[in-house]
C-alpha cells in the first residue's frame, strides 16, 4: 500500500469527473440552450437556499488546507530505515508535491459538494423534487446524468466533507493522532549507471606522432588555462593537472648488466685451431756462405710430393668425419636450432598448438590459406626437376618424403636424374635423409604397418625399399628383371596387409603392389635377400562396349587401339576389405580386383569421359568415394549405385588431385593446374568457397597432413608450399550425420536416385568413427 494513496485517488476522481462533464456539457461542439439555463436556476435556488457567502468559502478553503496539513502531518511521523554495509540509511520517501491544477479540482469538487447538500436539504419537499432533479441531470450531468450515477463515482474514503465539524472546530489546535497502521510497503527500484565522462592518462613517447600530437595538445591546454586563453571559464578540480610529467627515452630502456660466464668450445674447434698452428706450408732454411761478410739467406719450401701428401691427409680426415654417424647427427640438430629460428611461427601452426574457440565471436568462415614454408631442395646436375608424388609417414605426421622426376609423361624434356628427400618439420630448409638416382623417380609410398619402410618407383619400371630410420644409403631390398620384366614407368605403389592381427610378423613383412604404366601390376615381397620377390598380379585389358556408368557416346567409326592393354594412371585399396583394390585408367573407367584372382576383375565403372587421376574413400564412410579425372569434374559417387551422387565443377581445367578433409566430413579440396579449390556440399555445389592460386609453376600433386589441417601441394620446379587451412568452418559434433544430411540434401531433387540411395540405408562405419 503506497503512503500517498489518499491524494492521488483525490486527483484521479477529480479529473475523471471533469472530463466526464466536459465531455457530456460540449457533446459535438454545440451548446444547448435549455441546459445552460437549467444550470442557472440550480444555482439560484442552492444561493437561496444555502446562502452562500465569503465567510463560507474562506471556511472551506481552511478546511481544505487544514485536511492538507494533518496529512502532511501523518506522514511526518513515518520513518523507514534500512541497514546497508552496517549503516542505517533513511529510505523516507519524499511527499509529493502538488499539482498546479490541484487547486482548480478541489474547488469544483467543493462547489460540486455544496450543490449536493442543497439537494439533500430539498429532498424533503415534494413540489420541487422533480424540478430540481431535472434542473440538475440538465445543468450538470448533461444529457439526463441523474444525481445517483454522479454519486456513485464519489467514495467518503476518498473525501471527507462534514460541514458541522468544519464551523465547530474553528481555530482549535488540531492534535495528531498516533499512526496505527499494521505495516507500511515501499517500493525501492535501482537507476541506471550514467558515465557522463571518463578521461584516462597518456604516455607517449617524445619524437613520435603520438608524442607530437600529445605536445600540440597540451600547448593548447596551457594557453587556455595559464596564457592569454584563460579569460574563459573554468573550474579547478581533481580531473585538471597543472604539472606536465616528462621522461626521457633512457628511462624506458632495458637495464644492461654485464658478467664473466664461461664458453662452450667442442672438440673439432679446437682440433681445426691446434692444426692450423702447427701446419707448416713453408720453412726457412739458411744456407753458409763463403765469406765472413756474407749474410745471404735463401728460402726453400717443401716438395710437390710433400705437399700433395699433406692435402691428401686432410681430404683423407675430412671424409671420415663426414661419414661419422655421431657428426651427421650433430649438424642434423644444430640444423634443427638454426631453422627454428625463422620457421618457429609456421611450425607451431603446423602443430596446431593454438586453436581457435568455439565461442570465439570473431570467428569467419572464409576458408582460406596461408603459406607456412617452402621445401626448396638442392638441383642436382642443374635440372630442374617436378615433384612427382608425396607420402607422409603414418606414425610420424612431423616426416614428409618427396620424390622428384618425371610428372607428365608427355614432356618434351625428360630430366636424366630424380632423387628423394625425406623432410622434418623441424628443420624445412635441410633433409633429413636424401636419396640420388641415375634416372627420374616417379612414386614413393611409407608403409602404414612398418612405418620406417618406404618403397620406391623409378621411370625404368624398377622399384627398391629403403629404411629411412638407418643412414645407411644402401637400399633393403630392390627389383630385378628376372622376376619383374616391366619396362614401363611405376605410377604408383600400395601397401597391402597381408598378416592377420595376432599372427607372428618376425618372418613375414606386408607385401605392397606397383601399377606401371602399361597396365600391368606387379605384386612384391620383401624376403631374405637383397632383391625383391616379384610377380604379375593383373593385366588390364580395354574396355569394350558400354560399362556401368557415366554415359559417354562411342563414335560410328571405331578405331583399332595399337595398344590393347590401357594406362595405368593410379592405384588405390578398399579401406576395410584388405583384399580388394582399384585400378585407374586412362579410358576414364575403374577396375575393382582382387589379390585372390589374378586374371580378372571384379567390376568396371565409367567414371569419366578421360583419364581418372584420383580415387578417393571418405574417411566416415567405407561406402563412400570420390574421383578426379581430367575432363574436369569431381565427381562423388557410392557403392552399390552407378550413378554419380554429385559432380562438382569450377574451372575448365583437368583435376590432378581431389580427397577429403580428414577433419570435415563435407569439405572437399581438388587441385588443378593453378589453384587450389575448397567444396563444401554442406553450403554449395555449384561453385566452391574459396579458390587459392599456389604459385607461378603449375601444380602436379598434394596431399593432406596426418591432422587435417594443412595442405602440401608441389610443384614442376621442385617446391614443395606447406599451406595452412585457417578459417574453417567448426567440426561437426557428429560427422556422418552431416554428411548423409548433405548428401541426401544434393539429391533431392532426382527422384529415382534418392529413393536408391534411401534404399542403401546406413552406409558409414559401425560406430560412426573416422577410419584413415
Amino acid at each position: 500500500m503506497s503512503l500517498y494513496s489518499d491524494r492521488s485517488t483525490i486527483a484521479s476522481m477529480a479529473v475523471s469527473s471533469t472530463r466526464e462533464t466536459e465531455t457530456k456539457t460540449t457533446g459535438s461542439g454545440i451548446v444547448d440552450p435549455k441546459a445552460k439555463k437549467s444550470v442557472q436556476v440550480a444555482h439560484s435556488e442552492s444561493e437561496a437556499n444555502l446562502k452562500p457567502t465569503k465567510k463560507k468559502k474562506s471556511e472551506s478553503q481552511h478546511y481544505y488546507n487544514q485536511e492538507i496539513a494533518t496529512d502532511l502531518q501523518y506522514r511526518s511521523q513515518i520513518k523507514v530505515v534500512e541497514e546497508v554495509d552496517g549503516e542505517e540509511v533513511d529510505m523516507t520517501p519524499k511527499h509529493i508535491q502538488p499539482h498546479t491544477y490541484a487547486d482548480q479540482f478541489m474547488r469544483f469538487n467543493l462547489t460540486f459538494l455544496h450543490q449536493m447538500a442543497n439537494l439533500v436539504t430539498m429532498h424533503s419537499r415534494g413540489a420541487s423534487r422533480s424540478r430540481t432533479r431535472s434542473s440538475m441531470r440538465t445543468g450538470l450531468g448533461g444529457n439526463k446524468q441523474s444525481i445517483d450515477e454522479l454519486m456513485n463515482g464519489i467514495t467518503y474514503e476518498t473525501i471527507t466533507f462534514d460541514l458541522l465539524n468544519v464551523r465547530d472546530r474553528g481555530d482549535e489546535e488540531y492534535v495528531p493522532q498516533p499512526f496505527n497502521k499494521s505495516f507500511v510497503k515501499v517500493t525501492l527500484r535501482k537507476s541506471d549507471f550514467f558515465e557522463l565522462h571518463s578521461q584516462c592518462s597518456i604516455t607517449a613517447a617524445k619524437g613520435t606522432a603520438d608524442g607530437d600530437e600529445a605536445e600540440k595538445d597540451n600547448r593548447v591546454y596551457e594557453y587556455l588555462t595559464a596564457g592569454k586563453g584563460k579569460v574563459r571559464r573554468r573550474s579547478e578540480n581533481q580531473a585538471q593537472t597543472d604539472i606536465l610529467l616528462t621522461t626521457t627515452r633512457a628511462v624506458n630502456t632495458i637495464l644492461v648488466t654485464q658478467a664473466t660466464v664461461s664458453s662452450y668450445v667442442s672438440n673439432y674447434e679446437m682440433y681445426d685451431t691446434v692444426h692450423n698452428l702447427n701446419r707448416k706450408y713453408s720453412t726457412m732454411r739458411s744456407l753458409p756462405g763463403e765469406g765472413k761478410d756474407q749474410e745471404a739467406q735463401t728460402t726453400e719450401f717443401f716438395d710437390e710430393e710433400e705437399d700433395t701428401a699433406e692435402r691428401g691427409k686432410v681430404m683423407s680426415e675430412m671424409e671420415k668425419l663426414l661419414s661419422s654417424t655421431e657428426f651427421r647427427n650433430a649438424v642434423m640438430y644444430v640444423g634443427r636450432t638454426l631453422s627454428s629460428n625463422t620457421n618457429e611461427g609456421g611450425q607451431k601452426r603446423f602443430r596446431n598448438f593454438k586453436k581457435i574457440d568455439r565461442s570465439a565471436t570473431d570467428a569467419k568462415y572464409v576458408y582460406s590459406m596461408k603459406l607456412l614454408f617452402r621445401l626448396m631442395p638442392v638441383p642436382s646436375r642443374d635440372e630442374r626437376k617436378a615433384v612427382s608424388d608425396i607420402c607422409f609417414c603414418r606414425s610420424n605426421g612431423d616426416i614428409v618424403a618427396v620424390a622428384y622426376g618425371l610428372y607428365s609423361f608427355s614432356s618434351q624434356q625428360v630430366p636424366e636424374s630424380g632423387s628423394v628427400f625425406v623432410w622434418s618439420i623441424k628443420n624445412p630448409g635441410e633433409p633429413e635423409r636424401a636419396y640420388y638416382y641415375q634416372i627420374p623417380v616417379t612414386a614413393i609410398c611409407f608403409s602404414p604397418f612398418l612405418p620406417s619402410l618406404i618403397a620406391i618407383g623409378l621411370y625404368d619400371g624398377s622399384v627398391e625399399v629403403r629404411d629411412v630410420s638407418s643412414q645407411a644409403l644402401t637400399p633393403i631390398a630392390i627389383s630385378q628383371r628376372s622376376t619383374s620384366p616391366g619396362c614401363a614407368p611405376v605410377v604408383a605403389i600400395r601397401w597391402i596387409k597381408q598378416v592377420e592381427e595376432g599372427e607372428s610378423t618376425d618372418f613375414d613383412i606386408d607385401p605392397f603392389l606397383s601399377l606401371s604404366q602399361d597396365g600391368s601390376v606387379t605384386r612384391f615381397r620383401i624376403i631374405k635377400s637383397p632383391f625383391l620377390l616379384g610377380f604379375n598380379q593383373m593385366t588390364l585389358e580395354r574396355v569394350e562396349g558400354h560399362p556401368e556408368g557415366i554415359m559417354v557416346p562411342i563414335p560410328p567409326q571405331l578405331t583399332c587401339e595399337s595398344n590393347r592393354h590401357p594406362q595405368g594412371l593410379s592405384l588405390t585399396t578398399h579401406p576395410v576389405h584388405k583384399d580388394i583394390y582399384y585400378v585407374l585408367t586412362d579410358e576414364g573407367c575403374i577396375h575393382k580386383c582382387s589379390i585372390n584372382y589374378q586374371h580378372q576383375y571384379l567390376e568396371v565403372l565409367k567414371c569419366h569421359d578421360g583419364g581418372v587421376n584420383v580415387m578417393e574413400f571418405c574417411p566416415w564412410s567405407p561406402k563412400l568415394f570420390l574421383t578426379c579425372g581430367n575432363d574436369w569434374y569431381v565427381r562423388v559417387w557410392i557403392d552399390g549405385i552407378t550413378r554419380p551422387l554429385m559432380e562438382l565443377m569450377d574451372e575448365m581445367t583437368p583435376v590432378h588431385w581431389a580427397n577429403w578433409s580428414p577433419t570435415h566430413s563435407t569439405i572437399i579440396v581438388s587441385v588443378n593446374r593453378e589453384t587450389a579449390n575448397v567444396w563444401d556440399i554442406r553450403r554449395n555445389i555449384l561453385k566452391p568457397m574459396a579458390r587459392h592460386e599456389m604459385d607461378s609453376s603449375f601444380n602436379t600433386v598434394a596431399q593432406f597432413s596426418n591432422c587435417g589441417r594443412s595442405l602440401v601441394v608441389g610443384n614442376e620446379r621442385g617446391n614443395t608450399l606447406f599451406q595452412a587451412l585457417n578459417d574453417m568452418p567448426f567440426e561437426p559434433h557428429f560427422q556422418y550425420d552431416e554428411l548423409e544430411k548433405s548428401i541426401f540434401k544434393a539429391v533431392g531433387n532426382d527422384y529415382e536416385l534418392l529413393m536408391e540411395l534411401k534404399s542403401m540405408g546406413f552406409f558409414g562405419y559401425p560406430n560412426k568413427t573416422f577410419v584413415r
